[in-house]
């Protein structure tokens, strides 16, 4: 087996090859040996490491200068290069400065280098530094975020809510198509009295877990809401009668089936429901949640506890209507 200095000269060879064109690059370079070994880096790899040129020769090795990770990985984000047969790209790598103890997050592209025989040498990898643009991306996300959603129970606001209504209606007649969506309100039974019996914390608990429930009954295409006090609502796509009146009855027992327990004091929480279907594109907003309103009263007036639907044959109950229309 050959000396590993003949084959990291051997790598420097064939790298020199192309020397002239990292006096141009604006990004860090390192050229690393299979054992990640460096031999050759510029300026602007110091900058990112934050060590000077006779440090990062002492040290010798990238391991022990950047710690880089692929999520849901054991391996490195290095590692997987250095077994890639080909060059490599990954972008928003998350790494950490390990003689500074920072993170970074860095875009790493790879050039392979080989031997004759098809074996692999080492590679130059390139390195962006994208911490600064991804951290503002991260903030304004965050600030869209914040502004488009409820605090309290991390749902979307009535605002945004109307807004996809619109956009879908839109999207529909655009593309001549009969929308296909469901409005379903929601109102917590009593809601008064479970903040003038057990407090406004708890209040604010139950709604907060109620939106949870929804969400982990909900599908990601989903769009959930608060409507305002305690009324939330639910946006479900390209669904038909029957799929809006069965989800909506699977959203009702799973709030009655949950265990509210606030400072170790069980609160039973129910809700009324009221679903209805915007079918053509002449409907709007403002008509299709009026009837998930007026379906809502209803099943207040009802006893509560019980899902009424509206689907252009007037207020029934949800049982009714599964009962009457098994196949729809």
């Amino acid at each position: 087996m050959e000396n590993q200095s003949v084959l990291d000269s051997r790598l420097i060879e064939k790298f020199e090859a192309h020397r002239d064109f990292t006096r141009v690059f604006l990004d860090a370079f390192v050229l690393i040996n299979k054992e990640q070994k460096v031999l050759k880096f510029n300026a602007a790899f110091c900058q990112i490491i934050e060590l000077r040129s006779i440090d990062i020769r002492r040290i010798d090795n990238l391991k022990e200068m950047l710690s880089t990770t692929i999520p849901g990985s054991e391996k490195s984000a290095i590692e997987q290069i250095l077994e890639s047969n080909a060059p490599t790209r990954i972008d928003e790598v998350p790494a950490v400065n390990l003689s500074k103890r920072k993170n970074l997050t860095l875009i790493i592209s790879s050039y392979p280098y080989y031997e004759n025989d098809g074996k692999m040498l080492g590679a130059c990898l390139l390195l962006r530094d994208v911490t600064a643009e991804t951290n503002l991306q991260s903030k304004y996300k965050d600030k869209t975020i914040q502004s488009i959603t409820d605090p309290l129970t991390g749902l979307y606001t009535r605002r945004y809510f109307e807004e996809q209504i619109d956009k879908e209606i839109e999207r529909c007649k655009n593309n001549n198509i009969i929308p296909k969506l469901s409005v379903i309100m929601f109102d917590l039974d009593k809601f008064k009295s479970v903040n003038d019996t057990y407090g406004h914390q708890a209040g604010d608990f139950v709604l907060a877990e109620t939106a949870r429930i929804l969400k982990t009954q909900s599908r990601r295409s989903d769009v959930l809401g608060r409507y305002g006090g305690e009324e939330l609502l639910v946006l479900i796509f390209d669904t038909s009668e029957r799929g809006a009146a069965v989800a909506a009855e699977k959203f009702r027992q799973a709030i009655q089936n949950n265990e509210y327990v606030f400072n170790g004091t069980r609160i039973p929480v129910t809700t009324s429901v009221g679903v209805t279907l915007i079918k053509g594109v002449d409907d709007t907003k403002e008509s299709a949640v009026k009837r998930a309103d007026e379906c809502l009263y209803q099943a207040k007036e009802s006893g509560r506890n019980v899902v009424i639907v509206d689907f252009g044959q007037g207020r029934i109950p949800v049982q009714t209507f599964l009962g009457t229309n098994p196949e729809v």
